[in-house]
């Protein structure tokens, strides 16, 4: 064996471990270090800023990402966004687009947060549900069996304990019919001008008035998009469709409680007098 040939074998191993590392760095430098979501899937995201109170831009319609703020925190300092997103379309998004300072301010120092839509992940995903979904466990033997007879022996004493010489008595089941829509925003109104309203309250309240306000203009299959830009272009609803979406998603906008009941009341229907 030559000196050239051993030198060659001693360096071999070192060699390829350089080409598998430079292959590696270029695989990881090619990554695109945006987070991909799936389309239509809420999703969570934290965000720490020590500059003015961040709120969500108005609405626009078409927008690629719909953003909400569910809760505000302060830690050291600092507050602390749960910020909440569900995007719409595929590509890549910034959420700190859709974020502005409360006084008009601009933001300084908010580091970008990207996020990448992708519909491949939403597929994957309506895979995942329907392989749960079709998931069996199978167990042989007597055990089934047995589990039959245990619970029909069960099924049947009980049976035996509450119908054994004991006179039935009818039981009148009155059922009560579902609330209207107008029944539903009546007690709405009425906690609202009481007290503030929930988290829960106030989404139940935006359906309503919305359900309520694109009667006469969309279908009623029409997707929320188009509902929404109807009922902004309409002239009985613009306006409260606005300060609707204020008072919901800017909690520092300055519209009032006593405006969103005025509202309420324009869009309720007169009550039906009952005749004795």
């Amino acid at each position: 064996m030559t000196a050239a040939s051993s030198s060659f074998r001693r360096w071999l191993p070192w060699g390829l471990a350089a080409v598998v590392a430079l292959v590696a760095a270029w695989w990881f430098l090619q990554e695109d270090d945006s987070l991909k979501v799936p389309l239509g899937v809420e999703q969570a995201a934290i965000i720490t800023y020590g500059g003015p109170t961040l709120v969500v831009k108005p609405f626009r319609y078409g927008v690629a990402v719909n953003v909400r703020i569910a809760q505000v925190t302060g830690q050291d300092g600092l507050k602390v966004y749960d910020v909440r997103y569900l995007v719409n379309r595929e590509g890549e998004h910034d959420l700190t687009e859709y974020l502005m300072a409360d006084d008009g301010a601009a933001l300084s120092g908010l580091p970008s947060f990207k996020i990448q839509g992708d519909p491949k992940l939403s597929k994957e995903l309506e895979a995942r549900v329907k392989e749960t979904e079709d998931i069996g466990i199978q167990v042989w033997g007597h055990y089934r069996a047995t589990l039959w007879g245990l619970g029909v022996f069960w099924i049947a004493w009980l049976l035996l304990l509450i119908f054994w010489r004991r006179p039935q008595k009818p039981v009148a089941v009155i059922a009560q019919p579902p609330l209207t829509s107008a029944e539903q925003l009546r007690q709405l109104l009425a906690e609202l001008e009481q007290g503030a309203l929930t988290a829960e309250q106030k989404a139940r309240l935006e359906m309503l008035l919305l359900r309520s306000w694109r009667e006469g203009l969309v279908p009623a299959e029409a997707p929320m998009a188009e509902v929404l830009a109807a009922i902004a272009r309409g002239e009985r609803t613009g306006e409260a469709l606005g300060r609707l979406q204020r008072w919901l998603h800017r909690p520092g906008s300055g519209v009032a409680d006593t405006e969103i009941a005025g509202i309420i009341r324009q869009h309720l229907p007169a009550p039906v007098a009952v005749r004795p």
